[in-house]
This record gives C-alpha cells, structure tokens and sequence, in this order.
C-alpha cells in the first residue's frame, strides 16, 4: 500500500489540478503572505553572499515570488530542502526561474535528517507540516534550526494563525480523528521561542497579514470538495455521510468565505560579543 504524503503533493491525473492548486484559484494567501515575506527579506537580505536555507520548499514558488519583491537582491546562496520527491522533481525544474542572482541548490531530504556543515544567515520555516509526535519536540526542532543560523542569523517562521481555517480544521478533523488531532498555529511557535528566550538571547518580532477564501459553494460543488479535501487532507468519499452534511452546513453558513491569517516570526539569535 502506497504511503500518503498529504494532498498537497498529490500528482495531477491525466492534467488535472491537484486540491492544493485549486484551493490557491480561491486565495490570495499566496500574494499576499509572499509579499509580507518579501518586505522582511528585504531587510534581511543586505550583504553580498548570504546564505539562506528554506525547509520544505514546496515547488519554490513561495520563496521566488518574495525574492521577486526584494529592491537590489544581491547575490543568494539557497539551499532548498524537499522531502518529496514529486516536489522535488517540481523544484529542479522551477530553479530557472529564480531572480538570476540567487544560486539554488535543492535538496531531496526531510529537516531531521539533513546534515550539514554550513551555518546560515536565514533559515526560512513555511507551514511546515509536523507529525503530532513531533509536535512535543518542537522546542528540540527550533533550537536546531536556530543551532543552524550564524551568529546574529534570523529565522522565519510561517504558520497559520487562529483563523477560519484552523477553526474549520481543528472542528472538522478532530471529528474525523477523535482527539488525536492538533493545528500547530504562530501563537504556538511563539511560546516555545519565549521559553528558549529564557536560556538563550534572541530578538523576536511577530507580524501577520489577511486573506481570504472564497469557496465557489453551491456554483462548483466539485471544486469546493477538492478545497475541502486539501484542508482536512481525506478523501470527501472517506468522510462519513453526517460529518460531510456538516461540513456543508458550516460553508453554506459562511457564505462560502473563510478568513486566513498568516503569521509570520522573525527570530534572531543573539551573538554575545565579548568585551575586550
């Protein structure tokens, strides 16, 4: 049996749109968070040859369209870490499209069991999906990534805040799963970071930015399912009959609208220089 890695990195059949790609026609989470992450790469982004590491890349496309959005980019060495090999392949065909000053090396591996000798100046995290086992490692995730930054690097950490998404999310696959379900959100990542604070000097600063989703309910109800199917990551014809109606009912009652917010971390580890 075929082992599943998530809608998200599902192949279209016969050209057709994965979930992942319809639930995008619907969003404009992609401008817009890319276009946050844009401003603070920018202001990150300074020096000639900075190294920067994006975990769980996707196709890239997030990280070239803010990379696109930063006046005078200077020279970029990247190192883009996917675990799927279908993105992957995506991914080596996608590097030509970087701004011509950015350098990419891809890389077909998951973070916990990536080596590596080279420190960098950013470490990107983007909605990187964790198994629940390693949700209560996280503390012991971060202070990786952060053991990864050179002194005074910045992390940037993405991830969903407490919007109409999580909420539908947490309802719906808590239902689906019983109680072996929780959505990681930014107020999350923030707690640990707070805490590693207490033991190690950082910087933090938290921003966000608004999206929205516009589910095409009742005109294009195949679109909708495939939406849904995305977000709760299950097959519609595995949901059982009277968690599907509900489903419906909670979009039908939304008009079809459910508000995103992405929130974004900005963490510098602190290089404590010693006074002569």
């Amino acid at each position: 049996m075929k082992k599943r890695i998530g809608f998200e990195y599902c192949k279209g059949i016969a050209g057709e749109e994965v979930p992942f790609a319809i639930f995008l026609n619907y969003s404009d989470e992609k401008e817009k968070s890319s276009g946050i992450l844009g401003k603070i790469l920018s202001r990150l982004l300074v020096r000639e040859k900075m190294t920067l590491l994006d975990i769980g890349s996707g196709t890239g496309e997030y990280l070239r369209l803010a990379l696109n959005k930063v006046r005078d980019l200077k020279e970029v060495s990247a190192t883009l870490l996917e675990p799927s090999p279908d993105l992957a392949r995506r991914l080596r065909s996608a590097r030509k499209l970087f701004p011509r000053t950015v350098s990419v090396n891809i890389v077909g591996d998951a973070f916990e069991n990536f080596t590596t000798a080279t420190l960098f100046d950013i470490i990107l995290a983007s909605h990187v999906p964790l198994a629940k086992d390693n949700i209560a490692r996280l503390p012991e995730i971060y202070l990786r990534m952060l053991e990864l930054l050179k002194p005074d690097g910045h992390l940037v950490i993405v991830l969903r805040g407490k919007d109409d998404i999580h909420q539908f999310r947490t309802r719906f696959k808590t239902k689906i799963m019983g109680r072996d379900y929780y959505s990681l959100t930014i107020d999350d990542a923030e707690a640990v970071f707070q805490k590693i604070a207490e033991q190690l000097p950082l910087w933090i600063k938290k921003f966000s930015v608004k999206a929205k989703l516009h589910l095409p309910y009742p005109d294009d109800m195949q679109d909708v399912i495939s939406v849904v199917e995305f977000l709760l990551n299950t097959n519609w014809k595995d949901i059982p009959a009277e968690i599907r109606d509900s489903i419906l009912d909670y979009i039908r009652g939304r008009n079809g609208l459910l508000r995103q917010i992405d929130g974004f971390l900005v963490v510098r580890k602190i290089h404590c220089r010693k006074r002569h």
